[in-house]
């Protein structure tokens, strides 16, 4: 063998070997990323649902409520506010905003 080719092979493995190192450091840095932006991410959507929880069944102050039950009970709440809007929508209609209506009630 010449000291050509053996430089040659010797280069191509230090190659090799450098840009293994590169890769496998790439990816390390990529699954460190991922895992560090995961865990804040969990905490911020565990803080909303706890939130939520808070909003919609305050009784149960702190209690841990499953979280298909915590949907449910929104839901619930969110027609029954609907439901409150419409009724006072329908009351405005009726009594009207002026003072002259007959339908008004003085009190």
């Amino acid at each position: 063998m010449s000291i050509m080719n053996l430089n040659t092979k010797h280069s191509y493995k230090l190659y090799v070997k450098k840009a293994t190192r590169i890769i496998r450091k790439q990816q390390q840095q990529r699954r460190r990323r991922r895992r560090r932006s995961f865990k804040p991410m969990k905490f911020k959507l565990s803080q909303k649902l706890q939130e939520l929880n808070n909003l919609i069944i305050p009784s149960h102050s702190g209690d841990i409520v499953k979280l298909d039950q915590l949907f449910k009970e929104t839901a619930d709440y969110i027609v029954l506010l609907r439901t409150r809007v419409v009724v006072m929508q329908k009351l405005i209609e009726f009594y009207g905003n002026n003072h002259e209506n007959e339908n008004a009630i003085l009190l």
